[in-house]
């Protein structure tokens, strides 16, 4: 049996009972609930032996008193005592500005809702997209596919002119000098275009995503259902086999045939995400009878595309589009894919299209473009964006800025473009070609004139528009120059991959590193944009700023390479050989990241640990098998939202010695034995009360009904 004093240490009692008031209004909370340090088990069994007895004899009869009832006149209780009027009021506890700031609360938690369903619909589109064209590229490589389409096209093209270019795909050092090859490589893509246009048939809609669906909305109303599901490879040939489907289908299809006459053919997809603005769009209503008819015509921009690589010159690719351009010319472009080991300087207009693009006009109903990826012929994915899009320059930087929901989607395309190439190995043209994106990402971007644009643009920034915590790498180059003040100052112009950001001393004690010895002096910024959150520092804050000393309540700010990994804190010992561990004024080590740990410690993380130390540590006692240590408890963050005004530390396990990790544990599991035979004991307690209550109550009743029958 263990001692009361454990029992207080070590283990609070859950009531279960919701509070004081269920028990006062039979007078019996003291003896329901008594408390563990003024009765034990044994003393609870005698004073419900003791109690029973003297209740079951019925002698003291001074407990109860008679309580008047009512007169009762012809069977109805006589009711003229009762008031002949009475009056409710009730009262407005809450004023009118309270209501407003009540409502103000929840149309906020309302729209931070909304934002992050958008946040997450967009996020989850990126990955539906890219799984659904991976899907769909990887059946358009199938040699089953390549046989049925092969088995469609005419027979006089294929022994004439394919016949012809193939002879000259496969010996290339044949070819002549006055380009006939590329002519007869022109010839063939522009008849397979029209034959393709002739005999492929659209039947349905494809891809029609212009907004978000209304709230319950029925989305079969708003989007348009497939009258032909493609769900396995087994069904995409099917449809090959008919010739007819969407035009997102029929893009796919003319990939295919491409690959199947052995042309190196990428897949593209344009991912036109929707924004995630308050003022985003909405999904308009389906107009059945219109759909019927034009087929996806409304929409002006393809989803889907192809780019062929020319067999006879891999810097250049062909991008083809057959069915939703109306101008022949815009069906075929020829753009380079990097350019030649001889050139340097590199021209837009060779590597650079806005056709792919949607116009943000009347006419276009369709969202912006955010991304381009290709898949090639063995499924690799590619991210091939700058290719069709402009001032996407950020994308490219060393560091994406994720305080910015761009930097957060990037990463995540990113992420998962790596994710799918993780088997995949590039070839030394790829490694090229992505250098060109690159490159023409830092060539193609656009200049803000105004000052709240430049603010929102991702690309480049002004010494003006720079935030609190950063500043210009002084070896930074100018890219131009603009006047977006009202001073009508021109200012230098820089890509945002030339700001250095600066942290705090304590925000990089979080991020588990510390300030260099030698360059604390020399911090890159002072700011007094940082308020404190703890009522003892706003006091130090104030009374700063009335003593007229403003520049006590600037903070230094340090870049990264002002940094270092985090100094540990060390172990010391005394002239005695005593041993003590590293802890702060309160009594506490901050450990954030576990490269914070000081050498030769350990950091025991398991449940209750400071409990049942702090329990040993005050009773000056030890368990038979272990001799007395030191710890000290571990904080690994802040809270300031459960006591407003005030930094609660959030606390995980403690350190110790390592030498000691062995017995420590021993310790713990020790005091986890006796926390859990202190919590049977009072759950038995728990139950042999609440019979007792249970039994006296049927006696009060039992009374109650025999002197008043």
């Amino acid at each position: 049996m263990f001692s009361d004093d454990i029992a207080t240490d070590l283990f609070v009692q859950n009531d279960e009972f919701e509070s004081e008031s269920d028990f006062e209004q039979t007078g019996q909370f003291d003896e329901v609930c008594p408390s563990p340090k003024r009765q034990k088990v044994n003393d609870f069994f005698a004073s419900l032996d003791d109690e029973s007895t003297e209740e079951s004899d019925g002698s003291d009869e001074s407990d109860w008193e008679d309580i008047p009832i009512p007169s009762v006149s012809n069977g109805l209780i006589d009711e003229t005592a009762a008031p002949e009027s009475f009056n409710i009021v009730i009262s407005n506890e809450d004023s009118d500005e309270a209501k407003k700031q009540r409502q103000r609360r929840e149309k906020l938690q309302t729209l931070i809702k909304e934002k992050q369903k958008r946040v997450s619909i967009q996020y989850l589109s990126v990955l539906c997209y890219i799984i659904h064209a991976r899907i769909r590229n990887g059946w358009i490589s199938s040699r089953l596919c390549h046989k049925k389409l092969k088995g469609l096209l005419p027979e006089s093209f294929m022994k004439s002119n394919y016949k012809s270019l193939k002879k000259l795909m496969k010996n290339p050092t044949n070819n002549t000098v006055n380009g006939e090859s590329d002519k007869l490589l022109v010839y063939v893509i522009k008849y397979l275009i029209k034959w393709f246009r002739f005999n492929f048939k659209i039947d349905q809609n494809g891809l029609r995503v212009l907004g978000f669906l209304p709230s319950q909305g029925d989305p079969t109303t708003y989007f348009p259902t497939a009258n032909t599901k493609i769900g396995s490879l087994h069904d995409f040939i099917s449809v090959i086999k008919k010739f007819k489907h969407n035009r997102d289908t029929g893009a796919q299809v003319f990939t295919a045939i491409l690959r199947s006459l052995g042309f190196e053919a990428n897949l593209c997809m344009s991912l036109m995400l929707l924004p995630t603005l308050r003022s985003a769009n909405l999904q308009p209503k389906l107009d059945k009878e219109k759909l019927s008819r034009n087929k996806d015509n409304d929409l002006l921009y393809p989803y889907f595309w192809t780019e062929l690589i020319n067999p006879f010159d891999r810097l250049e690719i062909f991008v083809v589009e057959t069915i939703c351009f109306h101008n022949e010319q815009d069906r075929l472009i020829r753009l380079k894919r990097f350019p030649s080991n001889q050139r340097k300087i590199l021209s837009l207009n060779e590597h650079f299209t806005e056709r792919y693009a949607p116009n943000l006009d009347r006419f276009n109903i369709m969202p912006p473009m955010s991304y381009v990826i290709s898949f090639t012929n063995n499924n690799a994915v590619k991210d091939i964006t700058p290719r069709y899009k402009s001032d996407i320059s950020y994308r490219y930087f060393g560091r994406l800025d994720l305080r910015t929901e761009s930097g957060r989607v990037a990463l995540l395309v990113q992420s998962l473009v790596r994710s799918f190439n993780k088997h995949h190995n590039y070839t030394f043209e790829d490694y090229k070609e992505f250098d060109t994106l690159r490159e023409i990402a830092f060539l193609n971007y656009s200049i803000p004139l105004t000052f709240s644009s430049m603010k929102k643009n991702p690309n480049i920034v002004t010494e003006s528009t720079l935030r609190y915590n950063e500043v210009l790498d002084h070896n930074a180059k100018p890219i131009g120059s603009v006047s977006i003040t009202k001073t009508k100052r021109l200012e230098p112009i820089y890509f945002k991959n030339a700001i250095i950001i600066g942290k705090s001393e304590q925000q990089w004690k979080f991020l588990g590193r510390s300030i260099k010895p030698d360059q604390i002096e020399f911090p890159i910024k002072m700011t007094d944009a940082l308020q404190p959150r703890t009522i003892f520092k706003r006091k130090v804050f104030n009374s700063n700023m009335l003593n007229n000393q403003s520049e006590l309540n600037r903070t230094k700010l340090y870049s990264f390479d002002q940094t270092c990994p985090y100094i540990k804190e060390k172990v010391s010992v005394s002239e005695t050989g005593e041993v003590s561990l590293p802890r702060n004024k309160y009594g506490n080590i901050e450990i954030f990241k576990d490269l914070m740990i000081p050498d030769d410690c350990y950091w025991l993380k398991l449940s209750d640990s400071e409990k049942i130390f702090r329990y040993f540590k005050k009773n000056k006692s030890n368990p038979p098998f272990a001799e007395a240590m030191d710890y000290v408890p571990v904080v690994v963050g802040f809270d300031f939202r459960s006591k407003l005004g005030n930094a609660v530390p959030i606390k995980d396990g403690i350190i110790i010695l390592k030498l000691q990790e062995i017995q420590a544990k021993k310790v713990w599991l020790h005091g986890k034995i006796m926390i859990h035979k202190l919590e049977v004991q009072f759950k038995e307690l728990r139950l042999l009360t609440t019979w007792k209550f249970f039994l006296k109550s049927l006696r009060i009743k039992e009374r109650v009904d025999k002197d008043y029958k």
